[in-house]
């Protein structure tokens, strides 16, 4: 599976690594762990996102390789585009025209199930959980052993793609690279801190607020929360940041509601644009709907960017959800029986 990668990396020196806007502990785990790679094999490495680095994800920046996309800035050096946790162009927003280079080579590496190729090298594994532990195998097939830094990019893209090793994709392999992460000396404690105890006080005011606002649907089935601008304004936010806010915690917290199956977060971005993340328990299957709807995911975590006004979409998902919500009421009367 990584032998063309591997030949790629032998036969050129200029790297830009990237992956999808608004980047998660796998994207930026996974960057981490393949810069430090390439380091080692002395490669030339620049790390660009067309979205800011959540501030706790910076740690992880250990050689200054991040940059956020600027049209006016020169890529040109670039011999190689390789793209992390996102198999699709249009998921990587801007970065997607240098594509048209014809002397760029580019690869994607991901764990989630592409439809078609979109990149000239594909390392597809959807049986991974996350493109950090892809990366584990790729440094083996390499000769390389892992250094802390690789190791913590590695347990960080690990811990936040299995939800703190509570999902479904949490597999005995998953344990055991991060495992020898630990070994390495990764610190789980600090680890934890860093990235799940960074939240600041207008973040927790904004999650009042959603709190305040929700709504449960199909016999407390569905629980959804709407943010909107002025909320932001109401608890000192920049309205022009809540699409770049890391909000997991609004929802893992809605999901230990005990007959919620489904958690939705609704981000007005603009009166015409709402950005929806979805999380469900382990009964259903989002990933369908998500992707049907033009975004993708995970079974249990998905979700899309919608045109439209945040009543709008809220109905165009409650309508999308009501089969797959009767059939997990059918299958728990049958399982009670």
């Amino acid at each position: 599976m990584w032998r063309e990668v591997k030949r790629i990396i032998d036969q050129h020196h200029h790297f830009m690594l990237t992956t999808h806007s608004h980047p998660d502990g796998d994207g930026i785990g996974s960057s981490c762990a393949l810069t430090e790679l390439l380091l080692l094999k002395g490669k030339s490495v620049r790390f660009v996102c067309d979205s800011p680095m959540p501030e706790k994800f910076r740690f992880l920046d250990y050689h200054g390789c991040f940059e956020q996309y600027e049209p006016s800035i020169s890529y040109d050096e670039a011999e190689v585009l390789i793209v992390l946790d996102a198999h699709r162009r249009d998921r990587i927003d801007r970065l997607s025209a240098l594509c048209e280079r014809a002397d760029l080579v580019t690869v994607c590496v991901d764990h989630h199930k592409a439809r078609a190729p979109e990149f000239q090298h594909t390392v597809i594994d959807p049986h991974a959980c996350s493109v950090g532990a892809m990366l584990y195998t790729l440094y083996k097939e390499c000769g390389f052993d892992l250094n802390l830094r690789a190791a913590t990019g590695i347990y960080t893209s690990i811990l936040c793609d299995t939800g703190r090793f509570s999902y479904a994709s949490t597999t005995r392999k998953a344990h055991k690279i991060a495992d020898e992460c630990i070994k390495l000396g990764v610190d789980p404690d600090l680890m934890y801190s860093r990235l799940f105890e960074q939240l600041s006080l207008p973040q927790l005011q904004l999650f009042a607020l959603a709190l305040k606002g929700m709504g449960l649907y199909y016999n407390n089935s569905v629980l959804i929360q709407e943010l909107h601008h002025e909320d932001c304004k109401n608890v000192g936010l920049d309205p022009a940041e809540l699409e770049n806010l890391d909000l997991d915690y609004i929802l893992e917290f809605d999901k230990l509601v005990s007959d919620v199956v489904c958690v939705i977060l609704l981000r007005e971005i603009d009166p015409l644009t709402v950005r929806v993340s979805v999380r469900s328990k382990a009964d259903l299957n989002i990933k369908p709907l998500l992707q049907e709807l033009g975004g993708g995911g995970h079974r249990c975590a998905a979700g899309a960017l919608f045109h439209g006004t945040v009543a709008s979409v809220k109905d165009k998902l409650l309508e999308g959800l009501a089969p797959q919500i009767e059939a997990v009421h059918c299958s728990s009367s049958q399982h009670s029986r």
